[in-house]
């Protein structure tokens, strides 16, 4: 047996010691290269999430721009610029903005919050101001200058070394003032300068991380939160020539390794693109290599130190330990040999509190175990339904989930679409209209009887148009401006629309309406209550085309405003009931069947619900609730 002992000891030697090594030599290489596999994986990932937070802050900068245009105009048809000023230093100084241009209706300015020298001062040439005066709204990157830095008063905070002649990269934004009767009277413009402000895009995307980040203006950094060596700014440092050149030639994201002051880091970049379409700069995201490779230099020590432990512990086991195991395998033996003889009373008496002992006491409850393992078998088959079933509900979960996350995708992408062909189609819109007032003018003396047709393509034209606002509002809903509203008399506002009232002349509608008297106030954006509602009247009318009666009420229920719009039209079938708010989904001839869901997205962000009731040839019945308080 002393033959056995050897070998325990070799075996324990070889099988603690070289597999040790060898996993050890293999995890250190692979490490490595896991660990650059995943910080490229994240830096991808984080590339992302630095372009979603980029777009983030330019779609911000557009609703703060847009929000700001219902006060402006207040303040500028009562010619009070001083109090205009001085509010909107607060709004300038809450958004962290850089600039704030306000022009009337011919370019000029006439308040500058960066830059007071400028007021007075023609901006009519700007191509976002050219953009606004044909009531565009414009938000894009751009390279300003150093003629129009010094206009807005940015040229000394845009300076950065090693940028020569000055230029500063701003994100800017430009919209027109709109008076009551949608006529422009001005533009706003408002922008954040990139160059040494971190606060706006940089400081957004390390929050919580150990990431670097960077702006560059062409190739040069111009913001940035990178280390650099002797306490130096990194500002006005070049990017890598192979990353800008691969950039600008292929259109795309470039991702790899870069050396800044000294140290080596694994970086991702993606360009930045102007008003034009062209490459004016890289938004650029890493991390320093010093911090990837930590982990696997840690770990080398570790492995070294456990190849040499683990060969001590073998020795010392090979000699305390070798005699018992030899005599606790001479007690198996014989009893394995008695067991062959068919003594079945025999028993081991093993106590090497080991695997050894662990046999031994396996050898001698053999039976008892067998009835154990039926029971547990019998408890592991009811185990095994439980787990199919709470399996099953998983992934009908999961596919909920997954059938969400593509309507949420769908979305977007008909978001980006929508605002790409809106910002086309306006454009084309508006030169046909501006087309169509001369002709119009000149086939007046000429061929007057020929303004009909041009005024039915003026309707087309007016539909096209609103019908992209629709997909435009269902793309990117408004924000509410809560006031209090009078339900009641905006029920009466809106039945007292001339095209409202021409629509039921002609349908040959008969209107009756009851409203509860004394109805409270309730807090509601009044101009998207009043399109929710306007659609809902509009749909009534047209499903009577044959005349009818439109009968509307208001009441209080359950603390709520509840208006109820009845109709004796055509009524819909269940499945129409079914996809009724359904984006798309319309049984009209014309329209894109947006204008419900609009309706509903608008109560619902009220705290309200909206229902409908329908039968074929019975009509249809619309109940919204309101509640007083969200």
């Amino acid at each position: 047996m002393k033959k056995i002992q050897v070998k325990l000891f070799r075996a324990l030697l070889v099988t603690s010691t070289f597999p040790l090594i060898v996993v050890g030599c293999i995890t250190v290489v692979f490490l490595g290269k896991m660990a650059v596999n995943d910080v490229q994986q994240r830096i991808d990932n984080y590339l992302q999430i630095s372009q979603g937070i980029y777009q983030s802050v330019s779609e911000n900068l557009k609703f703060v721009v847009r929000d700001q245009n219902r006060r402006i105009y207040s303040l500028l048809a009562d010619d009070q610029l001083d109090l205009l000023k001085n509010e909107y230093a607060k709004v300038i100084a809450k958004n962290k903005l850089d600039f704030f241009v306000i022009t009337d209706n011919f370019g000029k300015v006439l308040v500058s919050m960066s830059s007071p020298g400028f007021e007075g001062g023609d901006y009519s040439r700007d191509f976002f101001v050219r953009k606004a005066l044909r009531g565009q709204i414009y938000v894009s990157t751009e390279v300003l200058d150093a003629q129009e830095l010094e206009k807005l008063g940015l040229l000394e905070k845009a300076r950065i070394p090693g940028i020569s002649p000055d230029q500063g990269l701003v994100i800017k934004a430009s919209m027109p003032v709109i008076n009551n009767n949608e006529i422009i009277v001005g533009t706003m413009t408002a922008g954040y300068l990139l160059n040494n402000n971190n606060g706006v895009i940089i400081d957004k995307i390390i929050k919580d991380s150990n990431l670097v980040a960077s702006i560059f203006l062409g190739s040069a950094r111009v913001c940035s939160n990178l280390p650099f060596a002797n306490n130096l700014s990194v500002l006005g440092t070049k990017l890598n020539p192979q990353a800008i050149k691969s950039i600008q030639e292929n259109k795309s994201d470039f991702m790899g390794r870069v050396q800044v002051s000294n140290n080596w880091y694994l970086a991702g970049y993606t360009p930045l693109y102007n008003s034009q379409k062209e490459i004016i700069g890289v938004l650029g995201i890493g991390f320093p290599e010093k911090a990837i490779f930590a982990l696997r230099d840690e770990l080398m020590k570790l492995f070294i130190l456990a190849v040499g432990l683990s060969a001590l512990l073998a020795l010392l086991i090979g000699i305390l330990n070798g005699g018992a195991v030899v005599r606790s395998i001479n007690k198996l033996y014989w009893g394995i040999e008695a067991f062959g003889r068919g003594d079945y009373t025999h028993r081991l008496e093993i106590h090497s509190q080991d695997e050894i002992q662990e046999l031994a006491e396996f050898f001698n409850k053999t039976m008892t175990q067998i009835m154990s393992a039926r029971q547990e078998l019998e408890a592991c088959s009811l185990n095994v339904q439980n787990l199919e079933t709470k399996v099953s509900q998983g992934a009908a979960q999961l596919e909920a989930a997954q059938k969400q996350l593509v309507e949420y995708e769908r979305m977007a992408a008909m978001g980006r679409m929508a605002t790409a062909l809106s910002h086309e189609l306006r454009n084309i819109f508006a030169e046909i209209q501006a087309s169509l007032y001369n002709l119009r003018t000149k086939m007046a003396k000429d061929c007057p009887h020929f303004l009909d047709y041009l005024k039915g393509i003026d309707d087309s034209l007016n539909h096209a148009n609103d019908t992209l606002s629709n997909v435009l509002k269902f793309s990117y809903p408004k924000k509410l401006i809560y006031s209090e509203v009078d339900v009641n008399y905006l029920m009466d506002s809106i039945l007292s629309y001339a095209n409202v009232q021409n629509f039921i002349k002609n349908n040959k509608v008969k209107v009756e309406k009851e409203f509860a008297p004394g109805l409270a106030r309730i807090k509601a954006d009044g101009m998207q209550l009043r399109e929710a509602i306007l659609n809902l009247i509009i749909n009534a009318i047209q499903s009577m085309p044959e005349g009818g009666k439109l009968a509307i009420f208001t009441d209080i229920v359950d603390k709520a405003v509840r208006i109820k719009i009845v109709d004796t039209g055509m009524g819909m079938s269940k499945e129409a009931q079914a996809n009724l708010f359904t984006p798309f989904f319309t049984t009209k001839s014309r329209g894109l069947g947006l204008g419900l869901c609009i309706t509903k997205a608008i109560i619902q962000e009220h705290s309200g619900y909206i229902q409908v009731f329908s039968e074929i040839g019975q009509g249809t019945t619309f109940i919204v609730s309101l509640p007083f308080s969200k």
